[in-house]
């Protein structure tokens, strides 16, 4: 899922770089651009997180 994020997240940013600065469709891709900005962030704290996960009552531990 990172690497079609990653390549949609590129693709925003060729959009962007095709159309005037100020315009309505560049703030649209601004804010389309930090969105996926987020969800990579999210994807990617998921993942390093997902090692570290135990399920409840793991070892007698609640």
């Amino acid at each position: 899922m990172q690497k079609d994020l990653r390549q949609f997240h590129h693709l925003v940013r060729q959009w962007a770089s095709d159309v005037p600065i100020g315009t309505n469709v560049y703030l649209g891709c601004d804010f389309l651009n930090y969105a996926i900005i987020i969800m990579d962030m999210q994807l990617t704290a998921t993942i390093e997180k997902m090692p570290y996960e135990r399920p409840p009552g793991f070892q007698g531990l609640e």
